[in-house]
């Protein structure tokens, strides 16, 4: 006996109500990958519309490591939402003044050299680096979410501990 409910395609309430329990951390994760907390939203925005639009078939299974995955292809190909504009018109837009951030000295300075540890860091590789640290993704879920194997994802995940804790140790000297 086939089992006909398991070939249902998800509908766009599941798919909402999964994107808003995990948006916080979406938008973080961007965020750290992207280097702008401007930009964040914008790409979140394109990566959950790419996500609508072409939902997983197996979205109570696949469906955390799907957002992670629309959204980082969102940033590595630059989509955003609402999409910006070509031509002479882009020249006219004001730019947004940027977030700042207010703590302690000490604190700051950590920061910012993390986040310049970070930023240096290649793209697949830093995107790794956060899924596994700060997303809490496994290498299965990393691997769907990178578009890569298991085996690959956790070469990458290793690479980029290596090479973040050489680049944060040279830069914090």
């Amino acid at each position: 006996m086939i089992n006909v409910a398991a070939h249902i395609a998800p509908d766009a309430s599941d798919l909402a109500g999964l994107a808003c329990g995990h948006l916080d951390d979406l938008v973080t994760y961007v965020a750290h990958l992207s280097g702008s907390g401007d930009d964040a939203l914008e790409f979140v925005a394109g990566g959950l519309a790419h996500a609508a639009k072409y939902p997983p078939t197996r979205l109570r299974v696949d469906g955390r490591a799907a957002l992670y995955r629309a959204v980082t292809r969102a940033c590595r190909q630059g989509h955003r939402f609402p999409p910006r504009e070509h031509g002479p018109a882009r020249f006219l837009r004001r730019p947004r003044p940027a977030f700042q951030a207010r703590m302690d000295g000490e604190a700051a300075s950590r920061m910012n050299t993390v986040k310049r540890a970070l930023a240096t860091l290649p793209f697949e590789r830093r995107a790794a680096l956060l899924l596994h640290d700060l997303a809490g993704l496994d290498y299965r879920e990393m691997s769907r979410a990178l578009e890569c194997s298991p085996e690959a994802a956790g070469r990458l995940l290793a690479a980029a501990r290596r090479d973040f804790g050489t680049i944060y140790s040279e830069i914090a000297l």
